[in-house]
């Protein structure tokens, strides 16, 4: 007996125990479409699936304590389908940030302990706009590019009271495309997304200036999120394999491929 118990402890050291190694838990990756790079990135016929958040998401389930199966939708409908819980144990990302709001809270509610990484914002304005964006109040008046579905923090109050202005785009590019179209007066976004779809679409930088607004819209830590089916055993064996990828370089990687 003192045998098997010591050849058994040995196999926990040498091969680790896990509670998913009997079976493995299937989870919802749900996938907001279009409006997402390069957090998520889909082709047109949504067969292919890439990103930071796809790309973690990928990793961790080669580890086999998970599989899923992707769902790719327009971000309205994601919300509809997280808030009216259509899938109790979807995958996706969130940030304590965006729980302002009713509707986001669904989304933002359970999220990882360990932050993927940090999003700042930045506003880009046509080169030719000798305009100087220092603080909330300067924006009054003004005609704000935006992408439709999603809210800024910073600036929802004062779109809310009338006093910015904001039009509506369902892409990075033709948000783009609008602001160097005299549409609105001025584009705000991540600066991860805004870099990514620069580059993606060959539009030329040079066309706009760029200003970190950290002060009128904060950055803010990405998790991934769950959805309240998801067993506490597996959102914790994720956020130890999160230390592990930040530790070993794996996720500053991932990170980097999309720069």
């Amino acid at each position: 007996m003192k045998f098997i118990n010591a050849v058994f402890t040995a196999a926990i050291l040498l091969f680790g125990y896990s509670p998913f190694h009997s079976k493995a838990c299937e989870l919802t990756y749900l996938v907001i479409a279009n409006q997402a790079e390069p957090f998520q990135i889909n082709t047109s016929n949504h067969q292919s699936h890439s990103g930071i958040i796809s790309d973690v998401v990928s990793l961790l389930a080669a580890k086999k304590p998970f599989s899923y199966t992707t769902h790719v939708m327009p971000f309205k409908r994601y919300v509809h389908e997280i808030k009216k819980q259509t899938y109790s144990n979807w995958i996706s990302y969130g940030s304590p940030m965006w729980r302002t709001t009713a509707d986001n809270r669904y989304q933002n509610k359970r999220l990882s302990k360990q932050p993927l990484f940090r999003a700042s914002h930045l506003l880009v304005q046509r080169n030719s706009d000798p305009q100087h964006y220092q603080q909330v109040e300067d924006l009054f008046g003004k005609t704000v590019i935006l992408l439709k579905g999603f809210d800024y923090p910073g600036l929802a109050p004062y779109i809310a009271s009338g006093q910015i202005k904001k039009i509506g785009f369902k892409s990075h590019q033709s948000a783009l495309n609008a602001l160097n179209n005299q549409r609105g007066d001025l584009f705000v976004e991540m600066e991860s997304r805004i870099r990514y779809a620069i580059k993606q679409h060959n539009i030329d930088p040079n066309t706009f200036k760029f200003t970190d607004i950290a002060h009128i819209t904060p950055s803010l830590n990405i998790h991934l999120a769950f959805g309240n089916g998801v067993k506490q055993t597996t959102v914790d064996w994720i956020d130890d394999q999160i230390i592990i990828m930040k530790a070993t370089g794996k996720l500053e990687a991932i990170i980097n491929r999309y720069q």
